[in-house]
């Protein structure tokens, strides 16, 4: 099979083995709360409802385009009075056209195309929900987080705040050392609003992806605020058909499908058709002898119609459907190519922010050093508060971009499943 080669690919380091594609991707993630979130989305959310019910229409459509390989049958029955007298009738006709060249079975197979095409487009509505739906768990859990570290950092510059006003009463400090401990510490809380209003918001886009109101989300939620771990992934190549599992993909091949049984039934317009034509009657003055044999009249029409001129319909038909498989064709491509350069792009995103947490990780750790050892030289005089603020500061900045970092990475895997249209090729590590 030809592969195309990527800047990096999916495998988990620690068994480099495929995921069925049956496991949810989502599952990944190890979080009970995101799973059931996830599944009472795709339960209540209009959307996905709106999507079914494509389905169904388009399925219909189905079984109507089969009816046509089947005669119609007509009946009628009726009753006269006149001065002549009364007279009873009865009738039945049958019309079937035969599909002598195929015309009916290009018609089932775009209405099949349209079927295939529905799905593709309520798979589209699925992936795209379930990734907005984690996408909103983690912002939560991340505004979460962001709001614990405030909250940590808030309680020990109140310590560092109360230093240097216990230091300015002995007169070991100045008054700017208690002004830029208050600052500090009024900086860090003036931080809360915010992240509380994110986490609202975020709150509100969950019960409208989940089709319900904010109160009626689990109970579960309402002090979750671990984020879900990011994974490490391994190189290896992608088969170039891996993005046949993408929905838009699903949809562009349907839509070249169904523009090439449009374009069959369009020359086959040419074609003359046969018809069947039965008739049965019977009329008589005395509803007894309505069905008696005497009473009986039958014809047998078999015919073939076939239109000589229309005006050039036909034929403009037949150029508009050429020219509408034509640019189907031209989508389907592009969409391919766009398809690779998404999961493309999302690999290489995705080990970016891999990195960036790496190095982020070496800049807590300096950190934590730093703000330990400016408080204990400010404790004994040794410097200035300035570089306890600078410090602390610092910690804070780091420890919140460290947070948007893992946001971030979890994000980018998500887009990265999205790309390969939901479960292909990534396992838990």
């Amino acid at each position: 099979m030809r592969k195309i080669a990527l800047v990096g690919a999916l495998c988990l380091a620690s068994t480099c083995s495929m995921m069925a594609q049956s496991t949810p991707w989502w599952k990944g993630f190890e979080d009970p709360l995101l799973d059931s979130l996830v599944y009472q989305g795709r339960r209540d959310n209009g959307d996905m409802a709106a999507a079914a019910y494509r389905i169904e229409s388009a399925r219909s459509n189905v079984r109507r385009a089969e009816a046509g390989y089947y005669p119609t049958l007509g009946v009628s029955t009726g009753y006269e009075r006149s001065n002549q007298g009364n007279a009873y009738s009865a009738a039945a006709s049958l019309i079937w056209e035969i599909d002598l060249f195929g015309k009916v079975r290009a018609q089932v197979r775009q209405a099949d195309a349209q079927l295939r095409l529905s799905a593709a487009e309520a798979g589209a509505v699925m992936l795209s929900l379930d990734a907005s739906i984690t996408q909103a768990y983690i912002g939560l859990m991340t505004a979460r987080t962001q709001l614990a570290i405030a909250a940590r950092h808030a309680q020990n510059q109140t310590k560092i705040m109360k230093i240097t006003e216990v230091r300015y009463d002995t007169g070991l400090a100045s008054k700017l050392d208690v002004a830029q401990a208050r600052m500090l510490y009024y900086s860090t809380i003036a931080q809360v609003p915010m992240l509380e209003g994110e986490i609202k918001s975020d709150v509100n886009s969950l019960s409208v992806l989940l089709g319900c109101q904010p109160e009626q989300l689990p109970a579960a939620l309402d002090t979750a605020s671990t984020i879900p771990p990011h994974f490490h992934l391994q190189v290896f190549d992608i088969p170039a058909d891996a993005v046949r599992n993408r929905p838009d993909v699903a949809q562009a091949e349907a839509s070249v499908d169904a523009a090439a049984a449009a374009l069959g039934i369009a020359k086959k317009d040419y074609l003359p058709s046969l018809s069947l034509v039965a008739n049965g009657a019977t009329a008589d003055r005395s509803i007894k002898n309505l069905f008696s044999g005497g009473s009986y009249t039958y014809s047998i029409a078999p015919t073939i119609s076939w239109t000589v001129f229309d005006g050039l319909a036909r034929r403009n038909a037949l150029v508009g459907a050429r020219a509408d498989l034509e640019a189907q064709v031209q989508k389907y491509n592009m969409t391919v190519l766009s398809a690779m350069q998404e999961i493309n792009n999302a690999i290489i995103t995705y080990r970016a922010n891999l990195e960036y947490i790496a190095r982020m990780e070496e800049v807590l750790a300096a950190c934590e050093v730093a703000v330990d050892k400016s408080i204990e030289l400010y404790k004994q005089g040794l410097t200035q508060f300035s570089n306890v603020v600078d410090a602390q500061q610092n910690s804070l900045t780091y420890q919140n971009s460290y947070v948007a970092a893992k946001e971030q990475a979890l994000l980018s895997l998500v887009n990265l499943y999205k790309a390969l249209g939901g479960d292909w090729g990534l396992n838990q590590d």
